[in-house]
């Protein structure tokens, strides 16, 4: 049998497959690479990032709702100050406590709150002026995003481009979920991010 008999054999039984689950997912990969989001304001400011190691953030936003795509989901919400706000203000997304102030926060150059509804807080700060110091709810591939973001009172938009989803895309094709997003259920992306998280 011919190499293009056989690829076109796997396909066939790959798409005859319940609920085609295998092809859906790496289409969804897919739509990870590219990430925009556009909101009618609620903050103001700019932030860059080559990688989530290094970036900067001149901002201050609270609990802007951004429609788009990320992290499989049109809708979602970020709370955050960069400098000239981080050294005293503490970001948090809608009715939740503020994180707990430290004494080094007076150190601190940004702080960004991110609410997706089919995920953890995810949240990342820089104490060294543009390098990364801690955070939570992040996987290692999200590390790998490039983003530019700007917003005004009267709008905000952003655009992220992740290598580390392209990875993921590419992997799943031998069967890998380095993302660990292939088993997300509807249910999972369909919760409004107004929602706390559990």
């Amino acid at each position: 049998m011919s190499a293009r008999a056989v690829a076109v054999l796997s396909m066939a039984v790959l798409a005859a497959a319940p609920g085609c689950r295998y092809l859906a997912a790496r289409g969804k990969d897919l739509s990870d690479i590219i990430a925009p989001g556009f909101s009618p304001g609620g903050g103001t400011g700019a932030r860059a990032g080559l990688t989530r190691f290094v970036a900067v953030e001149v901002m201050a936003q609270k609990d802007e709702t951004f429609a788009g795509w990320r992290s499989r989901t049109p809708r979602w919400i970020e709370s955050s100050y960069g400098l000239l706000f981080a050294t005293w203000r503490m970001p948090g997304l809608g009715t939740e406590e503020r994180p707990e102030r430290r004494w080094f926060d007076v150190f601190t150059t940004s702080r960004r709150r991110i609410l997706h509804p089919n995920r953890e807080h995810f949240e990342d700060r820089r104490h060294t002026m543009f390098i990364y110091s801690g955070g939570s709810g992040q996987r290692w591939i999200d590390f790998l995003d490039v983003e530019v973001g700007a917003s005004a009172f009267v709008g905000g938009v952003e655009l992220a481009v992740r290598p580390g989803e392209f990875l993921d895309f590419l992997l799943g094709f031998f069967g890998l979920d380095i993302g660990e997003d292939d088993t997300l259920t509807s249910e999972e992306i369909t919760i409004l991010p107004g929602s706390r998280a559990k």
